[in-house]
């Protein structure tokens, strides 16, 4: 069964890559993009496969016992105006079996921890690369995007999170993990949800692609 997980956005927000470059956090690299080439922005529908780690893998399996091979994965994010909606729907993964799950600010590569960090709508200013932020007054499910998840005896789940408040456009998240245990709460371990097991790319579409409704 396959492995579905939605994202519907707004101007300039979230979809999956069909890239597995390596993108800086603020975006993927146009380094090999014209001058005159507009900046790019994550497609609103992200989509994927999951596989083994392949040059060009847009969906990335780190654990195929706990998401097989050929499981798939669709993101939906929807923009509002006032805030955001996340959706993402699974199938394919173990059934009855709990994940953790966030989008997340970098792109999927052969290591799990290239993802970066959760995607913060207010970003903990004492998080740095190699330490993620642990604190609850930032890590939490109104500052973060959780979308935990228990899959259904048909090995499918769908969850969704709802915000107050809009992607930011200059620095969008690009990329949804999934992790092997529901999320932490507690102070010191906020955020952590065990090791990653997965994780998808959201497509890059030029910014000028994006219209009131759809990033």
């Amino acid at each position: 069964m396959k492995l579905r997980v939605a994202i519907l956005a707004a101007p300039l927000v979230l979809g999956a890559c069909s890239s597995a470059m390596a993108v800086p956090a603020g975006g993927p690299s146009t380094a090999a993009v014209p001058d005159t080439a507009p900046a790019l922005v994550p497609a609103p529908i992200s989509s994927g496969t999951f596989r083994g780690w392949s040059e060009g893998a847009t969906a990335v399996t780190y654990d195929t016992a706990a998401v097989p091979a050929g499981a798939t994965a669709e993101v939906a994010v929807t923009d509002s105006g006032n805030g955001v909606r996340v959706r993402v729907t699974a199938g394919g993964l173990v059934p009855g079996r709990a994940y953790g799950a966030h989008l997340h600010a970098n792109p999927c590569t052969a290591d799990p921890a290239e993802a970066g960090p959760h995607y913060q709508h207010r970003v903990d200013p004492a998080a740095r690369p190699g330490k993620p932020s642990v604190d609850p007054a930032y890590a939490n499910p109104k500052n973060e995007i959780w979308l935990d998840f228990v899959a259904g005896a048909d090995g499918s789940g769908t969850t969704t999170s709802v915000q107050s408040w809009r992607l930011d456009p200059q620095r969008p998240p690009w990329s949804l993990v999934l992790h092997a245990q529901h999320t932490n709460t507690e102070h010191g371990e906020a955020g952590t949800a065990g090791a990653r097991l997965a994780c998808l790319t959201r497509d890059p579409i030029p910014a000028y692609a994006s219209s009131p409704g759809r990033g």
